[in-house]
């Protein structure tokens, strides 16, 4: 057991800030770097729930948005989904982050995917953003601040209405939102799109406290349903974590 354990822990440690084949999932044998990141990523292990409704979802020539895309894992899976014939679009605000979706769009040739390095919510402008050690646990600072954090940064702030209403993005048909306590503002600044557009929304919900993840739970599942929406939670993707953290599909009635 020691040996196993020591064993995935040079393994994590081998596979940070390299180009290599993911392992497993959805997206096994593209490329990935995760830098820094969550090493979960380069195993293809992440989030496996997650991944297997994004390829219910997904289909050839579909329209897919990721935001809060942190380093692109979801992004480039998307890419695999869609095809040539498809677009993503990823919205991620933290610089580091955007370097690395963009590296790993490269790396697999994905010309499908368009990175916009900003934040989004309901609101357009400038906002403040709660940098963290964690690489996906920056959060507006509408949220609350990540136990972990760094610093601050103002970042553009766009909602997804202004977006598809000038035609500056697709109609998406399918969008994952993992924004750390801001999804409700998210889906505010989307309500046109949704009532409109009907795409299909996957997104997370986590808070180290029980109270307020479930009030943030009650918030975002009595907003989307206001919208016709049918809600499902997915399966655990972290059964052992202390962390509070769940993930849901809401589809159009």
């Amino acid at each position: 057991m020691l040996r196993t354990r020591l064993g995935r822990r040079l393994h994590r440690r081998w596979v940070r800030d390299r180009d290599v084949a993911i392992a497993d999932g959805v997206g096994r044998g593209l490329m990935f770097n995760a830098a820094r990141g969550n090493s979960d990523y380069a195993f293809g292990t992440n989030e496996m729930p997650v991944q297997q409704e994004l390829k219910r979802l997904l289909g050839p020539g579909t329209v897919f948005f990721d935001i809060g895309a942190n380093k692109g894992f979801f992004t480039i899976i998307g890419a695999h989904l869609v095809g040539t014939s498809g677009r993503i679009l990823a919205f991620e605000p933290v610089p580091e982050n955007v370097s690395c979706i963009r590296h790993n769009a490269a790396l697999n040739r994905f010309d499908q995917i368009e990175v916009m390095a900003t934040a989004i919510s309901d609101v357009i402008g400038m906002a403040e953003l709660q940098l963290a050690e964690h690489a996906g646990g920056a959060a507006l600072s509408t949220a609350a601040a990540p136990p972990d954090m760094t610093g601050l940064m103002t970042v553009p702030v766009i909602t997804i209405d202004s977006l598809v209403a000038r035609r500056a993005t697709p109609v998406p048909n399918v969008v994952k939102i993992d924004v750390e306590g801001a999804e409700i503002n998210v889906m505010r600044g989307m309500r046109q799109t949704l009532q409109q557009s009907r795409p299909a929304v996957i997104y997370e919900i986590d808070d180290d406290d029980r109270a307020i993840f479930e009030e943030k739970q009650l918030a975002c599942g009595a907003y989307i349903t206001s919208m016709g929406y049918e809600v499902r939670r997915l399966d655990d993707s972290y059964p052992e974590n202390d962390w509070y953290v769940a993930h849901f599909s809401a589809t159009p009635k």
